[in-house]
C-alpha cells in the first residue's frame, strides 16, 4: 500500500504460475494438507470397500465349493443306498442258491424234482396228468 500512496502503480510479478498437471497436483496436495481428515476418510472408505470385496470373493468361492461338496455327498449317499440294496438282494439270491444246491445233493428231493418236472416214474408207478396241471408239455416248466 505504500507504493499506492506514493502514486506509483503496483508492479506486476515477473513470475507467472504455470498451469500443468504438476502444479495442479501440487495445489491439491496443499489443499489436502490443510484438510487432512477428508483425504484420510476417503482412503479408509476405499480400503474398507477393497477388504469387503476380497472377503465377498472368498465367501463366494467357498460357498460354491460347499454346494458342490453337498451335491457330491448326496450323490454318493444315493450310490451307497443302491449298492446296499443290491448287496441284500444278492445275499438273498446266494442263500436261495445254496439251499437249492443243498437240496439237490439230497437224493430223495432230487428224485421227487425229476419225477414232477420231467414226468419220470419209478418202476411200477403210473403218472396221471390232470387238466389243472400247469404244464401241458413235458418240456414246459
Amino acid at each position: 500500500m505504500n507504493e499506492m500512496a506514493d502514486g506509483k502503480q503496483p508492479q506486476t510479478a515477473k513470475v507467472q504460475r504455470l498451469e500443468n498437471e504438476y502444479t495442479r497436483r501440487l495445489a491439491r496436495q496443499q489443499v489436502a494438507a490443510k484438510q487432512p481428515h477428508h483425504g484420510l476418510k476417503r482412503r479408509r472408505v476405499r480400503r474398507m470397500a477393497r477388504i469387503l470385496a476380497i472377503f465377498a470373493v472368498f465367501a463366494l468361492i467357498l460357498g460354491i465349493q460347499l454346494v458342490r461338496t453337498n451335491a457330491s455327498l448326496h450323490h454318493v449317499n444315493q450310490q451307497v443306498t443302491t449298492s446296499k440294496q443290491k448287496l441284500a438282494q444278492t445275499k438273498q439270491t446266494n442263500a436261495e442258491l445254496k439251499l437249492e444246491v443243498k437240496q439237490l445233493n439230497n437224493k430223495d428231493y432230487l428224485g421227487q424234482l425229476i419225477r414232477s418236472k420231467y414226468y419220470y416214474s419209478k418202476s411200477g408207478e403210473t403218472i396221471y396228468s390232470l387238466p389243472g396241471d400247469h404244464a401241458s408239455d413235458v418240456t414246459a416248466k
